[in-house]
């Protein structure tokens, strides 16, 4: 409480004493009771302990207020002699009451400012922890966590992260503007940060290490790993003992935070692994299982007539024919899926869009399955001019793997209907059977890859179960949607959407 006054203080403190003398002036012209004046004089020290800092203005408006009271309002008047017996005893008594008055203000107000300051600093680390929960990435947390010590501490924080190849640039966070920031980022401050970085430990002000920095530089460190370097500014001031104790939890919470996301991502990424090792399992599985029927059957027929071919006659070697090709043109068919699903995975599927007709592309996967579906009726219902934004190699490809899995799970003579239509913004397209459908238990797991189901078909063969996700993937990379629904009274409705180019066909 014992700084120097501010240019205020003092006008506050001249300009208090003097109302108070004019009011004690105006007091004794009315005739008024010396002891209403010096209560005039105990107020206006009250106001000068609440108005100013410290307790010097007080204790100085307490003697001050009894000197003017002496002077100017006793008798003789501009004189400190006074002829009344009682009046050293009312001057003490006006001392002491002043001087007592202004320290209990003092006090008081100096308690609300502690108040204040402490409740100030919990809100910080309250905020602090809040916003840190909503952080995302370590770029966040550390944004958080160095404003909120700019907050707290009302100078500039620097900042590095730790990168893969050793540390990043070094970064400023500030409330407000600081021309002192400038000095934080130079050379000597990073050497001294890198440090603290390879050591884990805390150097620079304040510290045996570097103990001429500018900053006291601590590591956030959660266990054994560093993920970056906070520096606190030691000057215009050090922080007190308080703030330095915020100021490790502050940087605690965000080493927590980060390992968390550190953890998060770990855990992330084995999942990630163990589920693309259950992915290739399974691939292996289903290709050495599922192949082994059509590769047997074309190598037993070629067999057949490499060594008997003179021995058959000609409708039994066009039927042997007719085999190999079916078993090649299914091969390849379940060859470009897994192509298709490769490129998904890898991120390498790259959309070619183009405004293209509707019922052409339907028309075009329609054909190349049309030696496939004899034996069933395969028609199609398309609206004229119905123009859409697509990649027409992919969508065709989606087509054909629908109307492939209605032809592999319907009995022969089933009818299946491709047909396509306008809805708002989209062209919806539907590829519908009258088989026997499938079971409700089956529904929620037909997307899922490698996914076959019970149901089995008369020669055996099986899809990998990567159609229908295959599917989907390409409807969803298109901003459409693959939904599966009943065929009332029997059969099932395979639908999905592309949206309508912006480009308008004039009929």
């Amino acid at each position: 409480g014992a700084e120097i006054p501010s240019l205020r203080d003092i006008a506050v403190t001249v300009l208090a004493l003097a109302v108070c003398t004019a009011i004690g002036f105006l007091f004794d012209h009315l005739d008024f009771p010396d002891t209403n004046i010096v209560t005039v004089y105990i107020l206006g020290v009250l106001m000068i302990s609440v108005l100013t800092k410290g307790y010097l203005c007080s204790m100085a408006g307490s003697l001050l207020s009894v000197v003017l009271f002496g002077f100017f309002l006793t008798e003789p008047r501009l004189s400190f002699q006074t002829y009344a017996v009682g009046y050293p005893i009312t001057f003490a008594v006006m001392l002491a009451s002043s001087v007592l008055t202004g320290t209990l203000a003092s006090k008081l107000k100096d308690h609300a400012r502690l108040s204040a300051r402490s409740a100030f600093r919990v809100q910080v680390l309250f905020d602090t922890d809040r916003l840190l929960q909503k952080a995302k990435s370590n770029d966040d947390v550390l944004s958080v966590t160095c404003m909120q010590l700019s907050r707290l501490l009302d100078r500039s924080i620097v900042a590095y992260m730790k990168g893969e190849n050793g540390m990043l640039s070094g970064r400023l966070y500030a409330e407000k503007k600081d021309t002192y920031a400038e000095k934080l980022l130079s050379d000597a401050e990073r050497q001294t940060a890198e440090w603290v970085l390879q050591n884990g430990r805390r150097a620079g002000a304040a510290t045996a290490q570097f103990g001429k920095s500018e900053c006291l530089y601590l590591a956030i460190r959660a266990g054994g790993r560093v993920y970056g370097v906070i520096g606190i500014p030691m000057k215009p001031e050090k922080p007190d003992s308080f703030e330095s104790s915020i100021v490790l939890s502050v940087v605690n919470e965000c080493a927590l935070a980060m390992d968390n996301a550190h953890n998060a991502a770990e855990k992330e990424r084995a999942a990630d692994f163990a589920k693309s090792e259950q992915l290739r399992a399974d691939l292996l599985r289903s290709i050495s299982h599922d192949l082994r029927t059509p590769l047997c059957s074309v190598s037993g027929n070629a067999d057949t007539l490499l060594h008997n071919g003179n021995c058959l006659d000609e409708a039994t070697k066009q039927q042997i024919y007719k085999d190999i090709y079916d078993d090649s043109e299914w091969l390849i068919g379940v060859v470009e899926n897994l192509l298709y699903v490769t490129r998904l995975n890898d991120g390498r599927l790259k959309l070619e869009l183009t405004d293209q007709l509707v019922d052409e592309v339907v028309n075009e996967a329609v054909s190349h399955l049309k030696k496939k579906s004899v034996g069933h009726k395969v028609t199609v219902r398309c609206d004229d001019l119905i123009l859409a934004r697509m990649d027409a190699q992919l969508i065709v490809q989606v087509i054909v793997n629908l109307i492939d899995n209605a032809l592999k799970y319907t009995e022969q003579g089933s009818e299946i209907c491709v047909s396509a239509e306008k809805q708002g913004r989209d062209a919806v397209i539907r590829v519908t059977d009258n088989g026997n459908g499938i079971a409700d238990d089956m529904k929620p797991h037909i997307f899922e890859m490698f996914y076959t189901g019970k149901n089995t078909v008369a020669d055996s063969r099986r899809s990998f179960g990567i159609g229908l996700t295959l599917c989907k993937s390409i409807v969803e990379l298109h901003g459409g949607t693959l939904t599966l629904t009943d065929n009332v009274p029997h059969g099932c409705i395979f639908t999905f959407t592309l949206p309508l180019s912006e480009v308008t066909l004039n009929e």
